[in-house]
């Protein structure tokens, strides 16, 4: 329960940054793997219109978990950022058994990790 919160909270926040009209690239963006930056525009295309969730998902919604359409746009480059680190796709599928949350689950955590790695700009540079 714990991770999907988490999970809802980071597309919540991703979702909430892609609206943003101008994009700035700083160092810290150059820097990015392809796969990191594949994952984020997924993520920021779930705020697109043909991918906010529809009338009968908000309905039969009953957390802050993603429909099933929303989470499918997503898998592709979760799995390809998973498999950036190594894993390949007979351990993916022990792993989370065909599973999407744990899959996402897994994406956001390397995100996370890889994105920690990467030199940020503070207020001072």
């Amino acid at each position: 329960m714990k991770s999907k919160l988490f999970y809802a909270i980071m597309m919540a926040a991703f979702i909430s940054c892609s609206t943003e009209s101008t994009a700035v690239v700083t160092p810290g963006d150059a820097k990015k793997s392809r796969e990191i930056t594949n994952f984020e525009k997924s993520i920021k295309s779930l705020s697109l219109p043909q991918n906010l969730p529809t009338e009968e998902e908000k309905r039969n919604q009953q957390s802050l978990e993603l429909s099933d359409r929303r989470k499918d746009i997503l898998i592709p480059s979760a799995l390809e950022l998973i498999k950036s680190t190594g894993t390949s796709d007979q351990e993916i599928k022990k792993i989370t058994q065909g599973d999407r949350d744990k899959i996402l689950t897994w994406a956001v955590k390397i995100y996370n990790e890889k994105n920690n790695k990467t030199p940020q700009k503070t207020l001072n540079d």
